[in-house]
């Protein structure tokens, strides 16, 4: 697998978004098998895998020579002091990059924080042209919010220096974080003679949802993030639950949305008054063409799930179908309050009484499947939150961002 280099200034424990998203990227790549190299001016890396570098003079020079980043950046002089850093950072960087076959440099090119460091590093590409380079843009000295600077407070750069910051590099991918600021900053910098690509932030949704390995597991063989709606019926198989009743809900609301998702998470009961249950369910599945729609827990778990499990399953889905016959309590409804998850229920005396009127209540013995999947369907098409969740679910989660978007660039 290829050697790939991630460059930054600093590194967590420091605190920013940028060092936390090199972290993770540099996990991930990692985990696919690429050998990773952290450069950076700062931080530390326990990970095994990860090769990490660290490089003093690559940081923020403000953080290690106040007077000198004056110097360069508030004054624009260029002497014998911004030389010399830039061989130092030469000295201690060059063979590392020697080893690589992709650099990725994340805001360093477009940021005036180490002006010497870029120096290097576009001569080291002169004299390497065949090194694949990618600029990751994530700010630019001149683009303050939406608004392009012709002078930045505090920096006052001489032609060469402006140069340096904002004439782009031969062959280099410019990667950007957002079609938006991408629309600034080729105002800024000309980039017409550039292959430029629009590649979002993303959040690593299992760490951020905190979901355990067993349940993110499912979530992969079973591509949940992929689909939606992500249905659950928290229950066991048992007879009183109405599955069959959910089933039909399913059936229909699959003429709107394809990829739906049903998850049952509980197990087969085997008290006699069950006997045959599941099979009639499967056989329900089966004339209703939804065996690639249902999941069934009880097919990947042999025990009971744990509670962080089944709160995993809730945050992971968009709404919950609890359409039981009869209950001495409810709860799920706890669970899916707790959770905010928005729960589809039968409307049964006792699910009043826990919920009062903030429940979606369905009269299953008098309202057709039919009717109930229509009402599920103009809640979820209307609901913003739902709506939000299903995008950063499919577009957001850093492991596919990477895999689709960044692998192809390698």
């Amino acid at each position: 697998m290829k050697k790939i280099a991630l460059l930054h200034y600093a590194y967590p424990p420091n605190i920013g978004g940028v060092e936390i998203l090199i972290r993770e990227h540099a996990k991930i790549l990692s985990e696919m098998g690429y050998q990773v190299s952290v450069i950076t001016g700062d931080g530390e890396e326990k990970n095994p895998k990860i090769n990490f570098v660290k490089i003093p003079e690559i940081q923020s020079i403000l953080k290690f020579n106040p007077v000198l980043y004056e110097k360069i950046i508030e004054k624009g002089i260029i002497d014998d002091n911004f030389y010399s850093l830039a061989k130092t950072i030469q000295d201690k960087l060059e063979s590392h990059l020697d080893q690589q076959d992709v650099i990725i440099v994340h805001n360093m090119f477009t940021l005036v924080h180490n002006l010497p460091f870029v120096y290097f590093l576009k001569n080291y590409l002169k004299k390497n042209p065949n090194k694949k380079l990618i600029v990751w843009s994530h700010d630019q000295t001149y683009i303050d919010g939406e608004n392009i600077l012709k002078e930045k407070p505090g920096v006052n750069l001489n032609k060469e220096e402006r140069d340096l910051l904002l004439k782009p590099i031969n062959n280099a991918i410019y990667v950007i974080i957002s079609n938006t600021f991408k629309d600034l900053l080729v105002k800024v910098m000309d980039l017409s003679k550039n292959q430029t690509v629009v590649i979002p932030d993303g959040i690593n949704l299992q760490k951020f949802l905190e979901i355990d390995d067993s349940i993110w597991k499912v979530v992969q063989e079973k591509q949940l993030l992929s689909s939606y709606p992500l249905v659950l019926s928290p229950v066991n198989i048992i007879f009183r639950k109405n599955l069959e009743y959910c089933l039909d809900t399913i059936f229909f609301l699959k003429k709107y949305f394809p990829n739906i998702k049903y998850i049952i998470s509980g197990q087969v009961s085997n008290h006699r008054k069950n006997q045959g249950y599941y099979e009639k369910l499967l056989a329900q599945i089966n004339e209703l063409d939804l065996k690639n729609n249902v999941v069934f827990l009880k097919d990947s778990f042999e025990r009971s799930l744990e509670n962080s499990e089944i709160h995993d399953l809730y945050d992971l889905s968009d709404l919950v179908l609890f359409f039981s016959n009869g209950e001495n309590f409810g709860l799920p409804l706890l669970e899916a309050a707790l959770t905010s998850t928005p729960a589809f229920v039968s409307d049964l005396k006792v699910f009043k009484e826990i919920g009062g009127n903030n429940l979606f209540n369905i009269e299953v013995n008098k309202q057709t499947a039919e009717q109930t999947a229509l009402f599920v369907k103009n809640f979820l098409e209307t609901d913003k939150v739902i709506q939000l969740k299903k995008t950063v679910r499919q577009k957001y989660n850093l492991e596919t961002i990477i895999k689709n978007q960044l692998i192809p660039l390698l």
